[in-house]
């Protein structure tokens, strides 16, 4: 998105409006984190709120130093809400985004959100994500990433969605289309918390709404100075700020479920006010429970109509209703007991782990003594990702390996659930079972597509097979450390863990560690398998490590190369496709962020707008799941569960046209010379937290929509099928598909047996 003309004046896309009021300590930090950001279509609207400090001397400073920054100087005290309204007043963006004097952004954020916001197709809402940075400068993440990856997928509104409301409520988490919020005449009221109703009005109001799952706010937590951290009779605000709230519902006659929800959250925070040790002095406790009690009795009605009610809330209403001060007291002491006695039942914790600790000590002990004994010449280990599954490369050499090499024995490490998918009769172990122990010990040989655990040390005349698993398009190995995600994202190091949304500063010293691991695992490769040379230039330096390249395509893509028609026949019928259907097979990769599905279309519309014989296969990455709205369609008939077949080969061959984002997929689907559509809706975000090693919108394999209308237009027309489509397949087929020839499994095979 570029700035727009009115008249002859230039508008910037967004306003960043900066109140300032006793923040001198920040407040040069703070203007400077949006000016040097990489996204340059901004203004700063700095309004000095009559601060007694030097804050308008810094304003007036950073101002003069680069001239998107617009120096406000209010001639009496407005408050946090009059300075933002004083700013708001003056914005000339096409959106606006509030930050703190003493908050920050993070860098890349406002690329970001211009990225977000364009997907949208210019929607009234963008809900972003935070992170409280303390006084020592260790930073905590905010719960709000599952809920915004969970809407990541597409257009929403957000009354349609409660638990936005459980978000925190201020305005520096968002950012508004100026024209909705003037459509609104929406302001903030004076004293404090002034975000309440300002946020509520919005979610309440908004009817198009996009989120970017990303920390953008750096939310400080002074050690002193904070409004709400500090002793105020003026607390009492809050009552008056629920009441708007709830002048807003009834204008807008919201639905029982909603307002019960926000009846709960108001109780809440009733009650986490009178808890705070600080917010009231013992004197003003009573008084403030007294107003809570007829705050609570104003907006209470007959909720017998709202299922699913929150027992926690309800008990708390009825003390106000109920009770006196004296009783509240009692059930917070209550309350604190029953925190003591959760405590104290953790301390199973330790004991449970030191036993743990002692029956991997017998495991390394058995391992042991498993090494002493020879190793078998004839013993083959096959793994895929983690013991997770059983396909990609490993599975098909496995699968040629009766007619090639037909006296190796093979074992498959994998779990209990996936084993299902073996065929008959054929040897596993579980990756967690002590029987792992005597295959590290004695097999001769190791074929995987990621790395085998760290307890696996080599032995002399042992054959490590790295498979890998894909083309790699984001960064992979040492090439992370160059991305925001270096601490999670070693692939294909170790299993990817999910963060916790807790503790995000990464510590240098344990990531350090994270990629020594991968070194030292790496260097028990004896061989590579590259199907293209890009691949191995890239993984050479991102895996800088002894082993043997062999250049042959991949295992797995023999089948794409060899693919007859009665086989394409047979992978449509065992999926179900119905005869003359148009099938796009729907296969994204995962983002790191936390309950991310990466499920980001929504299938539903497309096909309203596709030809009837059109179909959706739908195959979710092997880190991930489908999301609800995806797994509501398998009924209809029109969307397929991709992913209950153990390898995606038969949704290859099934497929008419390939929908995918940045997945390695597209490099394999293109050996079948099929059309290919990239959704690139979060490329710059994507770019920013994961990282590529080429621009692939520069150099797509098939046309590129960034936003749900673009690929509307792609797909239902039929744009993908065209000759700008195919010229674009066949210069990426050029780079990526050189080595794939359909004999890859013979040659690696006859290379390993060479080597043994």
């Amino acid at each position: 998105m570029a700035r727009t003309c009115v008249g002859f004046a230039v508008v910037a896309l967004i306003s960043v409006i900066v109140p300032a009021y006793g923040v001198q300590a920040y407040l040069r930090e703070c203007l400077w984190s949006v000016l040097e950001q990489d996204f340059t279509d901004v203004e700063i609207i700095a309004v000095n709120d009559c601060s007694p400090d030097l804050s308008g001397l810094i304003i007036d400073e950073v101002a003069a130093a680069d001239p998107r920054v617009r120096p406000i100087h209010l001639k009496t005290n407005a408050g946090l809400g009059g300075a933002r309204n004083a700013g708001l007043a003056s914005a000339t963006g096409q959106y606006v985004l509030f930050l703190d004097g003493d908050d920050t952004l993070a860098p890349g954020s406002l690329a970001s959100i211009a990225d977000r916001l364009n997907y949208g197709d210019n929607p009234q809402l963008l809900i972003y994500d935070y992170a409280r940075v303390w006084w020592d400068g260790h930073r905590t993440a905010s719960w709000a990433d599952e809920i915004l990856a969970s809407l990541s997928a597409s257009i929403f509104v957000p009354r349609e969605h409660p638990r936005l409301f459980n978000l925190l409520p201020i305005a520096c988490n968002k950012v508004y289309r100026r024209d909705f919020l003037q459509g609104l005449g929406l302001q903030f009221p004076t004293g404090y918390y002034e975000d309440i109703a300002f946020t509520y009005t919005v979610l309440l109001e908004a009817t198009t709404a996009v989120s970017l799952n990303k920390v953008v706010l750096l939310y400080r937590q002074r050690r002193a100075g904070s409004i709400l951290g500090s002793s105020s009779p003026r607390h009492v605000d809050v009552f008056g700020r629920y009441d708007e709230v709830f002048a807003e519902l009834d204008r807008r006659t919201i639905a029982p479920p909603l307002r019960k929800h926000i009846f709960d959250i108001m109780v809440n925070h009733y009650v986490k006010i009178l808890r705070h040790a600080e917010r009231l002095t013992p004197a003003d406790r009573p008084r403030f429970y007294e107003q809570a009690r007829q705050s609570v009795r104003k907006h209470n009605q007959d909720w017998s109509s709202v299922p699913k009610q929150n027992a926690a809330s309800n008990l708390r209403t009825q003390l106000f209703l109920n009770r006196s001060y004296r009783s509240f007291t009692f059930y917070n002491r209550l309350d604190a007991a029953r925190l003591s006695l959760r405590r104290a039942a953790s301390g199973v914790y330790w004991p449970t782990r030191r036993a743990v600790r002692r029956v991997r000590e017998a495991g390394r002990l058995y391992y042991l003594l498993e090494r002493l004994r020879p190793i078998d010449p004839n013993l083959v280990v096959f793994s895929e990702y983690w013991g997770g599954g059983y396909g990609c490369n490993p599975r098909a050499l496995f699968e040629r390996l009766p007619e090639l090499a037909p006296a190796l024995k093979p074992v498959w490490i994998i779990t209990p659930e996936q084993a299902v998918h073996l065929p008959p009769g054929t040897a596993h172990v579980a990756p967690d079972s002590w029987r792992r122990y005597a295959l590290f010990a004695r097999a001769k040989y190791f074929v995987n597509n990621v790395n085998f655990p760290g307890t696996l040390v080599k032995r002399p005349g042992q054959i490590h097979m790295q498979t890998m698993h894909g083309t790699p398009l984001k960064n992979c190995g040492l090439d992370v450390l160059r991305s925001s995600v270096a601490s999670t994202a070693v692939d294909p190091v170790r299993q990817p863990k999910r963060s916790e949304g807790k503790v995000i500063a990464t510590d240098a010293a344990q990531s350090m560690r994270e990629f020594e691991n991968l070194l030292r695992r790496s260097d028990r490769w004896d061989f590579a398998i590259s199907s293209n040379a890009y691949s191995t230039e890239v993984w050479s330096h991102a895996y800088p490590c002894r082993y043997q390249w062999l250049e042959f395509g991949y295992p797995r893509n023999d089948a794409l190369v060899n693919a007859t028609t009665q086989e394409v026949a047979a992978a449509r019928e065992l999926l179900g496709v119905p005869m003359g259907a148009t099938t796009i097979l729907y296969a994204p990769t995962f983002r790191e962020a936390a309950g991310d599905t990466a499920m980001r279309i929504d299938i539903e519309a497309l096909l309203d707008l596709m030809p009837d014989n059109s179909v959706f296969i739908v195959r979710a990455h092997h880190t991930a799941t489908e999301s609800k709205a995806i797994k509501s369609l398998l009924a209809s008939g029109r969307v397929i569960d991709g992913s209950k077949v153990p390898a995606i080969l038969p949704c290859y061959l099934a497929a008419d046209v390939l929908l995918t984002d940045y997945s390695s997929v597209m490099f394999d689907f293109a050996i079948l010379d099929r059309p290919i559509v990239i959704y690139a809706d979060d490329w710059s975000n994507y770019l920013q937290t994961r990282g590529a090693y080429f621009d692939l919108l520069a150099m797509p394999p098939g046309l590129v929509a960034r936003n749900p209308r673009q690929l509307a237009m792609v797909l239902a027309g039929s744009e993908y099928s065209g000759a700008e489509s195919a010229r674009l397949r066949s210069d990426f087929r050029v780079k990526f598909c050189t080595y794939d020839n359909g004999q890859a499994s013979e040659r690696v095979i006859a290379s390993m047996l060479q080597a043994g």
